[in-house]
């Protein structure tokens, strides 16, 4: 790369930098005000809109019953670990 192309490539970015500096962010912020409130802003089920179409709403599906085989699948192997480790130390 040449030195004039190396500069230009920095300036570039420079000022790409600061033309993007020059935007408002959008951003919200919700703060949960009691720990109580914890559990249902985590757990809050999300439906999707009517409008959504039948591919999006299978995908989701699909997606979901991999999450659950997946979980599934971690607690049995977590529970087989565990019992195999009770077995070599001597528990029942």
């Amino acid at each position: 790369m040449s030195t004039k192309a190396g500069i230009f490539a920095v300036a570039t970015l420079l000022f790409a930098g600061v033309a993007m500096a020059d935007q408002p962010l959008d951003v919200t912020i919700s703060v949960v005000q009691s720990p109580n409130d914890l559990p249902a802003a985590v757990t809050k089920t999300i439906e999707l809109p009517v409008e959504a179409s039948d591919v999006a709403r299978e995908r989701a599906a699909k997606g979901m019953d991999a999450a659950n085989q997946a979980r599934e699948f971690g607690r049995t192997l977590g529970q087989s670990i565990a019992d195999e480790a009770k077995t070599r130390r001597g528990r029942p």
